[in-house]
């Protein structure tokens, strides 16, 4: 089951760290290579002997006792998943923020792989609005925690706070390492959010759109494998790569200059049809009587991108030589096996012509002039647009994709108070440009946003 597989334990001062020892012959149990590293505390209630026994390997715990070729703290973090349990109040907050006083938190800070953590600590510590306020931050930044459960704590009380079993952080750790890494080598582009017209310094025009739902859609894909950019009107902490833009110009501004050798475009972001055609430099003060306000139509950003030829755009390099240095070598690769991709793609049934005309120019590939030497043409990213309605949802969502031209329409119903805007929740219906439709049913978005892009890339 985790055969092959390396895992690397965080154990930080807490009476639960006795239960690590189970954990750790659960791993090797399975053929996983187990490592550890400890905060000095963590010795207080379980010994290095006994961690090193167990694991088979040498247990890290200062940051200056290097024997290998590299700090310890990068070369921890080759292991394919960090678990850290028990993880306390103290070593979460610093976590949370930046803090790299030990060994454990500089690799947790260096760690670019998935990290799970199982909180443990007395119930008040728990419920502290601090200690919540943090783990929220680690999980809005990729980190998976298993939550403690209620039971007999160590205070000698009943509450919330204690770790989770060795045997369901153990599942948990199989579930994360078993995501199928199915957009490995892919690149997509996500927007997300609600945009924001300006009207004067304080006020504007915006729409109930929390951004959730595309959020979710950049969490997985990254779980995935791609590698994500994601344009949003908010900052999103997270380990993918993030564009803040909030008025429709900035957000098309932004779409366009990361469009360049993205494999797929997903346009999960609520754009306001219109904005301010004057924006005041001043507060508009109260004077009585009404203001009117001229607004103008914002571009749209979805049916622009489908339409753009240059979607088919080249990498041109210099000849094979002493001109051409690994890292460009290595380019070339990369954009050769994208072309070889994105040709496999261009093939599968969804990718057929419509029963129905594309807008002028949507999804054309011209090569003017041929192929020029030493470059690499590619064609069009998949586009995948998104569509709130409040009546007539699939009516409306087959209107919107004919006239947009893009790949996948993605229609959910606004008027419902439990699923769409400033939810958790979602139902959507996937609709292809041939007018295939496959519905997905309610359930969290982070679930929907999976579903979207198994159906997508399958």
């Amino acid at each position: 089951m985790l055969e092959n597989k390396n895992i690397l334990i965080g154990i930080t001062g807490g009476i639960a760290a006795y239960k690590i020892c189970n954990l750790i012959r659960l791993y090797k149990k399975e053929g996983a290579n187990v490592r550890v590293v400890v905060t000095p505390n963590a010795l207080n209630f379980v010994t290095k002997l006994t961690l090193q026994t167990l694991s088979g390997n040498e247990v890290y715990a200062d940051n200056f006792e290097i024997k290998e070729y590299k700090p310890k703290h990068i070369a921890l973090t080759e292991a394919d998943i960090f678990v850290i349990a028990p993880a306390s109040a103290n070593t979460i907050g610093k976590i949370a923020n930046g803090i790299c006083d030990n060994l454990l938190l500089s690799t947790a800070c260096a760690f670019s792989k998935p990290i799970l953590i199982a909180p443990a600590m007395n119930e008040n510590m728990w419920k502290n609005p601090f200690v919540q306020k943090n783990l929220v931050k680690l999980k809005n930044a990729g980190y998976h925690i298993i939550e403690p459960e209620t039971g007999f704590l160590a205070c000698g009380t009943n509450g919330t706070g204690r770790m989770k079993e060795p045997e369901e952080i153990f599942e948990k750790t199989v579930e994360i390492l078993s995501e199928k890494q199915t957009l490995k080598g892919k690149k997509i582009l996500i927007t997300a959010g609600g945009t924001r017209e300006k009207i004067d310094p304080v006020r504007y025009i915006t729409n109930s759109s929390s951004g959730k739902m595309g959020l979710a859609l950049a969490d997985r894909a990254f779980d995935m494998g791609a590698e994500v950019t994601l344009i949003s009107t908010f900052k999103a902490d997270k380990l993918y790569k993030n564009i803040v833009a909030q008025t429709a110009l900035e957000m098309e501004k932004a779409v366009k200059e990361n469009l360049a050798g993205q494999d797929c475009v997903i346009m999960a972001a609520a754009v306001s049809d219109y904005r301010v055609e004057n924006v005041s430099e001043q507060k508009i003060k109260k004077q009585g009587g009404e203001v009117t306000l001229r607004l103008v139509e914002n571009p749209d950003i979805l049916q622009e991108i489908c339409k753009l030829s240059p979607l088919c755009h080249s990498v041109t390099f210099p000849p094979q030589g002493g001109q051409r240095s690994q890292a460009l070598n290595q380019r070339i690769e990369q954009e050769a096996d994208r072309e070889q991709l994105s040709s496999a793609r261009s093939s599968t049934p969804s990718l057929t012509p419509p029963p129905y005309p594309l807008p002028q120019g949507a999804g054309e590939c011209a090569k003017p002039g041929g192929t020029p030497a030493n470059s690499i043409y590619l064609p069009p990213p998949l586009i995948i647009g998104f569509c709130a309605e409040s009546e007539n949802l699939i009516e409306n969502a087959k209107t919107k994709i004919r006239k947009k031209g893009c790949d996948y329409l993605i229609a959910n119903d606004i008027s419902r108070k439990d699923i769409g805007f400033n939810t958790d929740e979602n139902e959507v219906y996937i609709i292809d440009k041939n007018l295939n439709i496959k519905h997905i049913e309610k359930d969290t978005k982070q679930n929907i946003a999976k579903r979207i892009l198994e159906e997508v890339f399958e």
